[in-house]
């Protein structure tokens, strides 16, 4: 275990896992990790798995050893895998389980490679990942996917402006007691989006991504109570059973342990008995008025 003397910065929840930064790991690292995988008010009582992060010589990968590509927003990750174990380009190596081991190089590693890391140690937990933004009201929350462009941010800016409690702009996640949690900490949004949709975010420090857009942060986090229904922006076609499922897991993404696998698999299953619902732009803030708010009598 950990040293109790050991800084309240190196020990910290993230959905349902305590996750134990070991005194080799950099404060620097530990502080940007936390920034973007700790989880709500959750308290460290409350985690019943383990993290443990090391930094240190990776193992050797096993001739058996299967590479899966996994495709990120701007490269391409050769991940190689070989039963409850993933190596990642050189730089971080995770085996997942009721405790799970992740060890990173002493070059470290970027934050993309950690999210696919950390991803993969979440999933086999049976948290499913959703490429979704998430608004919650009285009644729970609703997740909005769609693919890119389809307008996730312009509508997380009009739900705001709405007085709406957005939990997340892209990175949700769906918990196995059936809880939906945000972890983004920030909005991204073109100026024009801005300007018509909310001009009061428009002052303040001026930063942007790499593609233009103004960074915002975001200000409401945490735990959004259960998950009422998935949203489909720019989605005009079937929505029939086979469609449902193949949407689902776009939204979710591609486990690699046989673990995550399985536990992604039940999770989707889940997923598909709530309703999935496509919706346009123009409609997306009377449909999610429709779900979370508390009705009387309902």
């Amino acid at each position: 275990m950990q040293p109790s003397s050991a800084p309240p910065l190196r020990i910290w929840a993230s959905l349902g896992a305590q996750v134990h930064c070991s005194p080799t790991v950099p404060e620097g690292w530990v502080s940007a990790l936390r920034y973007d995988w700790a989880s709500g008010p959750q308290s460290l009582a409350s985690a019943t798995r383990r993290i443990q992060i090391e930094v240190g010589p990776l193992p050797p990968v096993p001739a058996g050893a299967r590479v899966q590509p996994v495709v990120l927003p701007d490269w391409t990750v050769q991940a190689q895998v070989a039963g409850a174990e993933v190596w990642l380009e050189d730089r971080l190596h995770v085996r997942v389980g009721t405790d799970t081991q992740i060890t990173v190089t002493e070059d470290g590693a970027g934050q993309d490679l950690w999210a696919v890391a950390l991803t993969e140690a979440h999933r086999a937990a049976g948290w499913l990942p959703l490429h979704a933004a998430v608004v919650a009201g009285p009644a729970g929350a609703v997740a909005i996917s769609g693919p890119s462009g389809a307008g996730k941010s312009t509508a997380c800016l009009r739900l705001l402006a709405a007085g709406r409690p957005v939990m997340a702009e892209d990175r949700a996640w769906w918990g196995p007691a059936g809880e939906v949690t945000g972890l983004d900490r920030v909005l991204r949004a073109f100026d024009d989006s801005l300007v018509q949709f909310a001009p009061h975010l428009l002052g303040g420090p001026l930063t942007r991504d790499i593609k233009g857009k103004r960074v915002l942060p975001l200000p409401t986090t945490g735990e959004g109570g259960p998950l009422l229904a998935l949203l489909l922006l720019g989605h005009t076609g079937d929505l029939g059973p086979a469609a449902r499922a193949r949407l689902a897991w776009e939204a979710t993404g591609v486990p690699l342990t046989s673990a995550a696998q399985q536990a992604a698999a039940a999770a989707v299953q889940r997923l598909l008995r709530l309703p999935l619902r496509a919706v346009t732009r123009e409609e997306v803030l009377d449909v999610v008025a429709e779900l979370v708010d508390e009705r009387e009598g309902g």
